[in-house]
C-alpha cells in the first residue's frame, strides 16, 4: 500500500465490476484512462456482451452458438433451442441442460391443466398435484394418463429429512434392533403421530414371541366360569428374551371384580355359643357365596382363640350309656368346646371371670369362679344307634293267654346284648303265677312236712326246706 492509505489499484483508477452472466458471482475489474489501454478492459460495450464478464464467463462464451436439442416428451420427434444465454446460466450453475419440450407440445400443455390427487403415503388425507406437465409426459392428451403416486407437499418435505432408523427391541431385556422404515415413518407422521417409534421386536424375538395373540383366561373365583383377556401387550411385557412365553397370571373377570370391589369385611359372632368374639368374614369368601347364587349368612366359623383352643384338642372316645354294652362313641373336638372342654394346661377363659377381674382390677381373694370340669354326655355307639333304628316294637303272643305283648327297640337291645330274657307271659299271666307260687310258699309255712327219723337225718345230706330257712345244727 502506497503512501496516504492508496492502493495501486487506486492510482490506476481499478474498479471491480460484477460479472453480467446471471447467476455468476465473480467480478472483473474495469480500468480508467490511460490504464485501460494497458490492460484492454474499459467501461462495457453494449455490442460485445463479453465486454461485461468475468474471464471464465469470456473463455466458455467464446466458440458457443445456440443448440437444439430433442424435446423432453417421450415419442415426440421435435426439438427446441438451447440459446447461448441459456448455456452460459447452466455454466455458471453447474447444472446439466434442463429438459423442455418443444414449441407444439407447449401448445398441447397449455391446454391441459393440474389435478388434486390423494397423497401416495398411506394413512394420509391431503392431497398432492398431478401438473399438467406430468399428463402430457404421461401421454395426455390423447390418453387418459392415470395419477402417479405423488406425495402432498408436507410429506414430501418430511421425506426429505427422514432416514431408516436401526430400534432396539421392545421385549425387556433384549438389546437386539429392528429397522423403522423411511415409509413407515411417513407413515406414523400422515396419521398425525410424534417421532417416537412404535413398540416392535427384533427378528429372534419375533420368532419367539410373534405368534402370541389375546387370550381369554378363566376368572380366578371358585365357581365362576366367566373368562378375561390377557391383551397380547401384558403378554409381550412379561417375556423374557431366551425364555418360553409367560404364563398366565391370576385375575378376576370384570363381573366378580365389580362385586369385589362394592364389598367389604364383615365381622361375625363365633360359632361358640358362650364365645362373645367375633372372626372376620373376607371379601374373597363373600365373593364365592355370590357366585354360586348363595344369599344368606355364612357358616358360622369359630373365632382365632377358639380356633387355637380346638386345634389343641383331641376327639376323645366314650363308653355307650347302654348297660353292658363294650360298644365307644366320638366326642368331637367342636363338641367338646361347645362343651366348655379347655385344653390342657390352658389357663381360666376370661367369660368365667367375674366383672371385677374382666375389667382388669385383678383377682381378689374369694371372687374366683369355680369352674368344674364338663363330663361327656351319655350317648349310644354307632351298633346301639343303628341297631335302635332298625328295629320296631315286636309283637310276643303269651303262651298261657296268647294276649299280645309290646316288646319295643329298647328292651329288644337288652335282649340281644344278653341283659334280658325275652318275655313268654303276659302281664296278667305272670301276676297269677307269682300270686300261686307265693300262696304255695304260704301254705308250706302254715304245713311244714313231718320231720324224717333221727337215723334218716344222720345218714342223710342237710338240705333247705321250702320256706329257705337255714338247716338245723348238730
Amino acid at each position: 500500500m502506497g503512501s496516504f492509505g492508496f492502493s495501486l489499484a487506486d492510482r490506476l483508477g481499478a474498479k471491480p465490476m460484477p460479472c453480467s452472466v446471471p447467476g455468476c458471482t465473480r467480478t472483473w475489474l474495469r480500468m480508467a484512462g490511460q490504464a485501460a489501454k494497458l490492460t484492454g478492459r474499459a467501461a462495457p460495450d453494449p455490442n460485445d456482451p463479453t465486454s461485461s464478464m468475468c474471464d471464465p464467463c469470456r473463455d466458455k462464451r467464446t466458440g458457443l452458438t445456440d443448440a437444439t436439442r430433442p424435446c423432453d416428451r417421450p415419442g415426440c420427434a421435435g426439438t427446441w433451442t438451447f440459446s447461448i444465454a441459456e448455456q452460459m446460466e447452466s455454466f455458471v450453475r453447474r447444472q446439466p441442460p434442463s429438459a423442455r419440450l418443444c414449441a407444439d407440445c407447449e401448445a398441447r400443455l397449455a391446454n391441459l391443466q393440474d389435478k388434486d390427487i390423494p397423497c401416495s403415503v398411506s394413512g394420509c388425507a391431503r392431497t398432492g398435484v398431478f401438473t399438467k406437465r406430468a399428463q402430457l409426459l404421461a401421454g395426455a392428451p390423447e390418453v387418459e394418463a392415470p395419477p402417479p403416486g405423488a406425495m402432498c407437499p408436507p410429506c414430501a418435505q418430511v421425506s426429505t429429512k427422514l432416514k431408516d432408523r436401526p430400534i432396539t427391541c421392545g421385549i425387556n431385556g433384549c438389546r437386539g434392533k429392528w429397522v423403522w422404515t423411511l415409509d413407515e415413518q411417513l407413515q406414523a407422521f400422515a396419521a398425525g403421530k410424534n417421532n417416537e417409534p412404535p413398540r416392535r421386536m427384533c427378528a429372534e424375538c419375533q420368532g419367539s414371541f410373534g405368534g402370541l395373540a389375546d387370550r381369554e383366561i378363566r376368572c380366578r373365583t371358585s365357581g365362576c366360569k366367566k373368562t378375561w383377556t390377557w391383551a397380547r401387550g401384558d403378554q409381550l411385557d412379561a417375556c423374557l428374551p431366551g425364555r418360553p412365553p409367560p404364563k398366565a397370571p391370576t385375575r378376576m373377570c370384570q363381573s366378580c371384580l365389580d362385586i369385589f370391589s362394592s364389598l367389604k369385611d364383615v365381622e361375625r359372632p363365633c360359632r361358640r355359643a358362650s364365645c362373645k368374639r367375633t372372626w372376620t368374614d373376607k371379601r374373597g369368601a363373600q365373593l364365592a357365596r355370590a357366585v354360586r347364587g348363595k344369599t344368606g349368612d355364612p357358616y358360622p366359623h369359630y373365632c382365632i382363640e377358639c380356633e387355637k383352643e380346638i386345634g389343641d384338642l383331641e376327639d376323645r372316645s366314650i363308653p355307650c350309656k347302654t348297660d353292658n354294652c363294650e360298644g365307644t362313641w366320638i366326642w368331637a373336638k367342636a363338641q367338646q368346646l361347645a362343651a366348655g372342654v379347655r385344653p390342657a394346661g390352658a389357663g381360666p377363659d376370661k367369660d368365667d371371670l367375674p366383672s371385677s377381674v374382666q375389667g382388669g382390677g385383678g383377682p381378689r381373694p374369694g371372687t374366683r369362679k369355680q369352674r368344674r370340669d364338663p363330663r361327656p354326655p351319655e350317648r349310644r355307639c354307632e351298633a346301639c344307634s343303628e341297631f335302635l333304628a332298625a328295629k320296631k316294637t315286636k309283637e310276643i303272643s303269651c303262651t298261657r293267654c296268647a294276649t299280645p305283648i309290646y316288646w319295643p327297640p329298647e328292651s329288644q337291645l337288652q335282649t340281644h346284648l344278653g341283659n334280658w330274657a325275652e318275655p313268654s307271659l303276659c302281664g296278667a299271666c305272670k301276676r297269677d303265677v307269682t300270686e300261686a307260687a307265693r300262696a304255695a310258699e304260704r301254705e308250706a309255712l302254715r304245713h311244714p312236712a313231718p320231720a324224717p327219723p333221727p337215723e334218716t337225718l344222720s345218714s342223710a345230706t342237710v338240705m333247705p326246706d321250702a320256706s329257705g330257712l337255714s338247716p338245723p345244727r348238730d
